[in-house]
């Protein structure tokens, strides 16, 4: 890795078998229940999980408004156990820039628990990044939150 770029990543347990939590990561019906970025929505979803597949989120913000797209492509996928992609933020704005990112997502099973490792690298030294550690520590809130019902 060079200097140039920033590397963040959280992770958390979950009481539920690594293979439900892998589905609550990649299926549009269990996306859409739990994944909120800044208040965001998810609209649309469009998951291709192969290698050289596409991502393509949409969220709608208030007044109805499509105001961000996460747009990205898988570079390796291991069912259950891992997924690397690209992640690259559209939010319709001038003001600021589309910032791309590699997504690192391991799924650690242990019985019926499991846990979840994110680690996002930026390609540039810019402080887009550290929004992105808090709004991850929320999703993943959320996503054990939801699956815990």
């Amino acid at each position: 890795m060079e200097n140039n770029e920033l590397k963040l990543g959280t992770e958390k347990d979950f009481a539920v078998p690594v293979e439900r939590l892998y589905q609550a990561w990649i299926t549009e019906e269990d996306l859409k229940q739990w994944w909120k970025p800044s208040e965001n929505h998810l609209v649309s979803v469009e998951n291709d999980v192969r290698v050289g597949g596409q991502v393509r989120y949409e969220f709608e913000g208030k007044d109805n408004q499509k105001d961000l797209v996460i747009l990205g492509e898988y570079k390796e996928v291991e069912e259950n156990k891992k997924l690397v992609y690209t992640w690259n933020w559209d939010v319709q704005s001038d003001a600021i820039p589309l910032s791309e990112h590699v997504l690192t997502i391991e799924f650690i099973g242990d019985g019926d628990n499991s846990k979840l490792r994110v680690t996002q690298e930026n390609k540039e030294e810019d402080e887009s990044v550290k929004p992105h550690e808090h709004g991850w520590e929320k999703s993943l809130n959320d996503l054990q939150a939801y699956l815990s019902k």
